[in-house]
Order: C-alpha cells, then sequence, then structure tokens
C-alpha cells in the first residue's frame, strides 16, 4: 500500500461482479486496486475511467484490474473475515461521506467527493444470480451501517443512507461446481451481510476521527493565528 494505491493481488482468476470505474460489469480478474484521488483531480470535465487508466498506465499495469476510486485515507481502510461453516468471506471497505446522500434525493453535484468502495471475496465460486444477490445483501449492510451512524444527506433532508458514488464488488474463484444462492438465509449471504456490516461501520468510525482531527487542527490553527 501507498499514500495513493492499495492492491490486493489474488492467487487464483476470480469472477468479479461490480459497477467499479475500471473492470465494471461481469468479469475475470486477479488483481484489485484502490485509487485515493483528492478534489484538486478531478472536474465536471474528468472522465473518471479514462483518468484511472492513466494512472494504470504510469503504474505499467496492462492487465484488466477490478478498479475503485476514493477520497477516503487509504490507511483507514477496514478488513473483516467471517467464516463459518468450512465457507469464509473477506470483506474490504474505504469510506468517506463528504457526498452523503439519502436513496431518492434529487440529483445534486457536491462540491466535496467522498465514496464507500466496498469490495466482498468469497471463498467458493458463485454463480452470477449468486453474485447478483451478494451485491444486494452488501448494499443493505452497507445502507443499515450509515444509518445507524446518523449522517446527514448533503443533498435533501434526513439521514443519509450512502454517497451518491458509492460501489460494491464481489469477487469469487472462477471455479467449477458454483454456488446458485447468497441470500440471508444461506451461510454466504449471512457471512456477507455481517462482514460488510462491520467493515462500513469500521470505516464510518475511521472517516469521523480523521475529519474531527481536522476540523480540531484547523480550529487551533486559526486561533494561534
Amino acid at each position: 500500500m501507498s499514500e495513493s494505491w492499495l492492491e490486493l493481488y489474488l492467487s487464483e482468476p476470480h469472477h468479479s461482479l461490480s459497477w467499479a470505474v475500471v473492470g465494471g460489469g461481469w468479469l475475470t480478474v486477479k488483481k484489485a486496486y484502490w485509487l485515493r484521488v483528492t478534489n484538486s483531480d478531478l472536474n465536471p470535465e474528468t472522465i473518471p475511467e479514462e483518468f484511472y487508466r492513466s494512472r494504470l498506465s504510469e503504474k505499467e499495469e496492462n492487465e484488466e484490474v477490478l478498479g475503485f476510486m476514493t477520497s477516503a485515507s487509504l490507511s483507514d481502510h477496514s478488513v473483516i473475515i467471517q467464516s463459518k461453516e468450512g465457507m469464509h468471506v473477506r470483506c474490504i471497505a474505504t469510506v468517506g461521506l463528504g457526498n452523503s446522500v439519502r436513496v431518492g434525493d434529487p440529483p445534486n453535484i457536491q462540491k466535496k467527493i467522498g465514496t464507500i468502495n466496498i469490495l466482498v471475496q468469497t471463498s467458493e465460486p458463485l454463480t452470477l444470480l449468486a453474485s447478483l444477490e451478494a451485491i444486494s445483501i452488501a448494499s443493505e449492510a452497507r445502507t443499515l451501517a450509515v444509518l445507524e451512524a446518523k449522517i446527514e444527506s448533503k443533498a435533501g433532508e434526513g439521514l443519509a443512507t450512502g454517497t451518491g458514488t458509492d460501489c460494491i464488488g464481489i469477487l469469487s474463484p472462477s471455479r467449477k461446481e458454483q454456488i446458485d444462492y447468497a441470500g440471508k438465509h444461506t451461510v454466504f449471504g449471512h457471512l456477507i451481510g455481517s462482514a460488510t456490516y462491520q467493515a462500513v461501520k469500521i470505516g464510518i468510525q475511521n472517516w469521523k476521527q480523521t475529519r474531527n482531527a481536522f476540523q480540531k487542527n484547523n480550529i487551533s490553527g486559526n486561533v494561534h493565528q
């Protein structure tokens, strides 16, 4: 991990389902990246995928990857691993809430960026249908964690349910004997929901601590001046 990149290398090819900036859709990858950006990196004319791929080119990365973009500190990323009945789930989350919105809010371009990026990796192969169900479970867990944190929407009224640019990715080994279901009444549904909820909850706590420290330093600086 560097200041700009968080990198995940997989020991075998994985099916990936997401709407990520790079590598979105249903494809096979062996790497996942988080790229940290700032407000100054992006403007209304920036095409996110082109910007991201140009940064990958600087790294001399030529393979297809799953690529997330975040403004959150990469050192604050959270990792939760859950296991049951010989099955395992790992959830990695980066959380920024400067762009918090409530589902159904009117479109509103925020001056500040902030995104919740969630990557869920399962130990067993999932079909496309099970991967879709897994994304639904992870999305519900994200929403629960954000609602419990009582973050106000910046685009309307009421509590936020996420941000305007959240992204979720599901990874599972690209082997045969795939699992067909990942709903709440399955082991994987339970593990995905629990791991995602905890990872996002910790990420929100990290974001709040970083924001409070920044605000405190700014106040101290103003008083000193």
